[in-house]
């Protein structure tokens, strides 16, 4: 029974992990304004994105290993 909760898990982290990645490889395409449009300059969202989300996995997965234990 163990080994199926964590075989679940780790798909479920898969599952998540990909999703995550390909929204953001697809929201990172350029796209091209004509030359007549006058927009305001846009702020590109860098690197915190990432940091948040790698520090929400390795908080998530340590509850987790907690939870685990206890």
């Amino acid at each position: 029974m163990n080994s199926i909760s964590h075989s679940l898990k780790s798909k479920l982290f898969l599952a998540s992990l990909f999703l995550i990645l390909s929204t953001t490889f697809a929201s990172a395409q350029i796209d091209e304004a004509p030359d007549d449009v006058n927009d305001e300059p846009t702020v590109p969202i860098d690197g915190f994105v990432i940091t948040g989300l790698v520090a929400g996995s390795l908080l998530g997965i340590r509850k987790l290993r907690k939870s685990e234990n206890a």
